[in-house]
Formats: structure tokens, sequence, C-alpha cells
């Protein structure tokens, strides 16, 4: 844990006013220009309705929130949507969010480490995720052990003018 921060806590019932909170950091780290599902200027009805299925999925057991902070006032937030059938053993590591003006001091660091964490300790064998091209996210991630092992050209369309590669990493957890 990173000095004066709270601990990251898994959230399994999350509050009413959840979905509201992380919509507001949502909105917040998208206009920051945070590659998380949409791009500055996108519609906030769109991010707001995004997170109310986001905390939908935490409550009916599909993901896995990790908070920092509280879930109506969090510093940040990552996600784990476990595989199911074949792909039980693994997971996806999502939507990794730290409020803009709290960036730069280990915090996205310390929210991965949790989800990290308790993915080992759950018994997972591996985790799993996509990070957006041109964005400092491929080296962050490459540098907390993430693994490259593929590129998908044009993977998300930013504008008609913009597409980018999405980096596929993996991490072993044995």
């Amino acid at each position: 844990m990173t000095a004066g921060v709270p601990a990251v806590r898994r959230v399994v019932d999350p509050h009413p006013g959840a979905a509201a909170a992380l919509g507001d950091l949502w909105i917040a780290v998208t206009e920051a220009g945070g590659a998380v599902d949409f791009v500055p200027g996108a519609d906030p009805d769109e991010v707001r309705a995004l997170a109310v299925e986001t905390v939908d999925a935490t409550r009916s057991g599909a993901s896995l929130m990790f908070v920092l902070g509280e879930d109506t006032a969090p510093l940040g937030t990552v996600f784990l949507v476990p595989g199911t059938g074949i792909a039980a053993h693994r997971a996806d590591v999502q939507r990794l969010m730290v409020r803009p003006d709290l960036q730069g001091r280990g915090l996205g660091t310390v929210l991965l480490d949790a989800a990290v964490a308790h993915a080992r300790e759950t018994g997972l064998a591996m985790l799993t995720l996509g990070a957006r091209g041109g964005t400092p996210l491929p080296a962050f991630y490459a540098a907390r052990g993430f693994i490259e092992y593929g590129r998908l050209p044009g993977g998300v369309q930013l504008s008609a003018q913009d597409s980018r590669t999405v980096h596929l990493f993996h991490l072993p957890l044995h």
C-alpha cells in the first residue's frame, strides 16, 4: 500500500450510489484522456449507462469490483471478469481507473496488485487484458509482469480517422 492511501477492497454488494459514483469517475477519467471504453466528449449518459451495467454485473457475480476508497467515492477501480466453462481458469482485467488528480502516484499499480493477489488467492491460473495502443498502457502492463502475446490492429476506433491497435496481454499466476 502507498503511504496515506486506503487499502483496496473488494466490493461484494455495491452501495445503491455506486453506479453513479463509478459513472462520475469514468467520465472524469475519459475527459482526461483515459483509455477506458470511451473518448473525450463521449455522451455522459452512455458512460453512466455502462457504469450501471458494470455495477449490476458485480451485484450478479459476473464480475468482481475492487475499489480504492469507497464505492460511493472511489479514488480508483479495477474489475475482474472471471471466465466460464473451459475458460474458468482465468479472468479478464477490465476498467482500471484512477481519478485524474491522483494519477502518477502509483495507485493504478496498487489496484492492479490487489486484483492479481485476489486472482492468485482464488486459484486462477492466469489473467488477460487488452490495452489501447498509442497510450502508455501497454508499457504500464508490461512493466508489471504482463506478457504481450498479440496485437489486434484497428481493434478500437476512436474516430473515423483514428483507429488503434489493441495490445493483448496475459499474466501467468503459477
